[in-house]
């Protein structure tokens, strides 16, 4: 038996025969060409991009037809992928320029955007760079003449690979397989996404299971846990198939409960809102019981084009989640992203890139680029129920800074005679010092929002992608609950709302802690919400006070967890039993 730790990525429990599906890299040509043969090389090169778009094409009718429209839009941002300005034009380039075969122009092309990625500490962000290399390696395939083989497998078997595609997942979730289990990948990336909102059980980023599996093996994939199970006992199948059991009914029974408020049994109520990126989220993320959107992420929009967006592309973009969501709140977080991930020329490599010019500091240097974006958004504000929420703010400076962007926005649009709504706007507190000043920041602010992923990275000086100090990045540490402490009083003490948008919102264990901190909102991936709505619905906030004052006595997260875990075990046991097995 052997047993293997990755990144629970799509929850949910599989058990069956393992298939291994080799996605490894193909052998990449060098060779160089004679001026002569350089329009038929692009030719070649153009000819499999098209071939590329086809299969991805019918890939996305069949999904269409069996789920509709809300799974397609991760296949589509591949489809425009193949025609990005930086992998299309930048390769038609250097097979010109460099006089070099298309595939190994394709790989420097390739190279060369993945590298500007590599630089991005945000894991969201750093995940893409496995949707350049899909897309790279279709293109690939066709020009080395190699078909997609439609391999047939076995009834509720798991699958093992180096890697999967977006594409990969959705042919296997049509071919009915149990699980997924690869090599490479994160919580955060396009192929885990896309799990999750089909329903497949997945670990990814084990490391080296590939190496590890063999034919006739069994395996287990605990999409709760991260692990994998690989030639399991006896002992380990039957647990496994009780647990899978015991998820599967208890989720759905969690499910029916999604028109059901979050409130406490004694009266105190929570808003339970999803963090979403795509347009086609939003009606999955309802049918989960998700009360409108605490976070969208307004980067697509950006690396969906080789040009800048304009301002109707944001405006549209934005108008269309609005209409989605049929009146229910969205929040609207403007351009997370560093100067090298936008169209346009060139920016210098800085060496750190986390503590460098992104986000707001970009923003605000890139006026015309911020306004443009905030008259898109707010033109589309008279279709719904929006919030702006501007990301990285360091200090009380920059949000002055960043509303008075809004306001020239705003004076335009009376101007022109553009309809607005009066929308209100945030800080997103993901940076010590915001937390220091959270007092002076919140009088600047209609509400404020906790991003707990990178304001436990800062705070805690750690690096949850780095494998060396990775433990370290622990939500639960009494430093990040007492910097979450500082943010909910000051904000309750202006008067405005406080939601929590990081990993640790979707944590049912830590709702007793939670509530009585006194968020007002917490926002999450949406499959997580029905777990934290029934842990709500079973914790007395008269209570969960009391196990508050038992965690600010304790020192560590472990100790931390120790006490929420005994309470939950009691007040919530069936969702503790899930997580424990």
């Amino acid at each position: 038996m052997i047993k293997l730790r990755g990144t629970a990525a799509s929850p949910g429990i599989a058990v069956g025969p393992v298939h291994f599906l080799d996605r490894r890299r193909v052998r990449i040509p060098h060779t160089n060409i004679e001026p002569s043969q350089v329009d038929s090389e692009v030719e070649r090169f153009r000819g499999a991009v098209d071939a590329a778009d086809r299969a991805l094409q019918r890939i996305r009718e069949r999904l269409l037809a069996t789920h509709g429209g809300e799974h397609t839009a991760i296949l589509e941002a591949h489809q425009l992928m193949l025609r990005d300005e930086h992998l299309l034009g930048a390769t038609v380039k250097r097979i010109a320029d460099e006089r070099i075969n298309a595939e190994w122009a394709l790989r420097k092309s390739v190279e060369d955007i993945k590298s500007a990625l590599e630089a991005v500490e945000d894991e969201y962000f750093r995940e893409r760079r496995s949707d350049v290399d899909f897309v790279g390696d279709r293109i690939l395939r066709r020009l080395l003449g190699i078909e997609e083989t439609t391999t047939e497998f076995p009834g509720s078997s798991v699958v093992v690979a180096h890697d999967l595609s977006p594409a990969d997942v959705a042919m296997l979730y049509r071919a009915r397989v149990a699980g997924l289990a690869t090599d490479l990948g994160g919580a955060t990336s396009h192929t885990a996404i896309l799990a999750r909102s089909l329903g497949l059980p997945a670990v990814l980023g084990l490391g080296d299971v590939t190496q590890q599996v063999t034919s006739h093996m069994r395996a287990i994939v605990d999409g709760l846990r991260g692990a994998v199970i690989l030639d399991p006992t006896e002992d380990e199948l039957l647990q496994a198939k009780r647990r899978a059991k015991r998820w599967t009914a208890t989720f759905a029974e969690l499910d029916r409960n999604r028109d059901l408020p979050a409130v406490t049994p004694d009266g105190v109520r929570v808003a339970l809102l999803a963090n979403l990126e795509l347009p086609e989220e939003v009606e999955p993320a309802l049918q989960h019981g998700a009360e409108g959107i605490g976070l969208f992420r307004t980067e697509f929009v950006y690396l969906s084009r080789s040009e800048p967006p304009l301002e109707e592309d944001h405006y549209q973009h934005a108008r269309e989640i609005l209409e989605r969501l049929r009146g229910r709140p969205a929040t609207f977080r403007t351009c997370d992203l560093g100067g090298d991930k936008l169209a346009g020329p060139p920016v210098e490599r800085e060496p750190n890139p986390a503590l460098g010019l992104r986000s707001i500091r970009l923003c605000l240097r890139e006026r015309g680029m911020f306004k443009t974006q905030l008259r898109g958004l707010l033109r589309a504000s008279v279709h719904g129920s929006m919030r702006l929420l501007f990301p990285m703010i360091s200090g009380i400076g920059e949000m002055r800074q960043a509303k008075a962007v809004l306001d020239v926005a705003r004076a335009e649009l009376r101007a022109e005679h553009v309809p607005f709504a009066e929308v209100p706007v945030g800080a997103m507190v993901e940076m010590p010092s915001a937390v220091l000043i959270a007092d002076l920041l919140a009088k600047e602010c209609d509400f404020l929002s906790i991003g707990t992923n990178d304001l436990t990275q800062y705070a805690l000086a750690t690096d949850r992608g780095n494998e060396l100090v990775s433990y370290l990045y622990r939500p639960l540490h009494p430093a990040i609950l007492r910097a979450i402490r500082m943010v909910t009083e000051a904000a309750h003490a202006a008067h405005i709302p406080v939601t929590m948008c990081g990993e640790l919102a979707s944590d049912p264990l830590a709702v007793p802690l939670l509530l009585s901190l006194g968020l007002d909102e917490l926002s999450m991936g949406a499959v997580s919400i029905p777990r934290v709505k029934s842990a709500v619905r079973s914790v007395s906030a008269a209570e969960a006070r009391e196990v508050a004052r038992a965690v600010w006595e304790v020192g560590t997260p472990e100790e931390v967890e120790s006490v929420l875990r005994a309470y939950m075990a009691r007040a919530c046991p069936t969702l503790v039993k899930i997580d424990e097995g």
